[in-house]
């Protein structure tokens, strides 16, 4: 059976595009067949993992596909990469899909009719959102049996926790009472500081005993930051640093939850 993770954050650079490429690669050095979805119109996932943005057939073309109810292959838009996972791509034309959904019937559900034609094929199926609570977010936890959360332990990307967490509960209410919070990740952790061990600490004392807070951390990392200049992953780039350490143990902490 095929678990859908959207990885969501209402605020931007908080670590959710690297947490995505990184915990679909290593889910496949698992033995899992994985799919990553770039429902980002920034198309970071896939500049990151070495597709350019200009691409013919991207997530917005299979979303059109289903609004119009067209005939069409679901896998036209995939690509295959060398580190075993498969994308689906974005890049800036998805902008459009984001406002034309709001005069579609169903709008909140265009996500998840497109992946339910894919989940036979794959173990996880992993959604880069993107950094806002638009329609292609909301279409995404719509999709997803799960969102993982990823937090800068700074006050303004604590601030947006609240408002995600909420949309997320309107969510679960509304369109998919299976919706579960994966967890919440603390990324880019400078943690010898005293501001970042003060906002873990807030966040653990307000949401830890309602959401499972990943006892791992993703640090501050040079090798995190360059690999996907490599379009790679951080398994790819550098296998034995503290940032694929740490996505490693992510990686287990995702399959014993499955």
């Amino acid at each position: 059976m095929c678990k859908v993770i959207a990885v969501a954050g209402q605020k931007g650079g908080i670590g959710k595009t690297t947490t995505s490429i990184n915990l679909g690669a290593g889910l496949v050095r698992q033995g899992k067949k994985v799919l990553l979805v770039d429902a980002d119109p920034q198309g970071h996932l896939t500049l990151g993992l070495g597709y350019p943005k200009a691409l013919k057939v991207s997530l917005k073309n299979m979303m059109e596909n289903i609004i119009m109810g067209m005939e069409f292959d679901p896998h036209e838009a995939i690509l295959n990469h060398s580190e075993g996972m498969d994308i689906v791509p974005s890049n800036k034309l998805l902008v459009s899909m984001d406002v034309s959904l709001f005069s579609v019937e169903d709008r909140e559900t265009v996500l998840k009719e497109y992946l339910e034609l894919l989940k036979a094929d794959y173990d996880y199926i992993i959604i880069d959102c993107m950094p806002s609570l638009g329609m292609l977010t909301i279409n995404a936890l719509c999709a997803a049996d799960s969102v993982l959360i990823p937090v800068q332990p700074q006050f303004y990307s604590a601030d947006g926790l609240t408002e995600l967490l909420r949309v997320v509960k309107g969510t679960r209410q509304r369109f998919n009472p299976a919706l579960e919070i994966e967890g919440i990740l603390f990324t880019m952790d400078a943690s010898r500081y005293n501001n970042s061990k003060r906002v873990k600490s807030a966040i653990a004392s307000t949401y830890g005993k309602d959401f499972r807070i990943f006892p791992c951390s993703i640090p501050r990392s040079e090798a995190l930051a360059v690999a996907p200049q490599q379009g790679n992953s951080i398994f790819a780039y550098d296998g034995n640093g503290k940032g694929a350490k740490s996505y490693a143990e992510l990686v287990e902490e995702v399959l014993n939850h499955a």
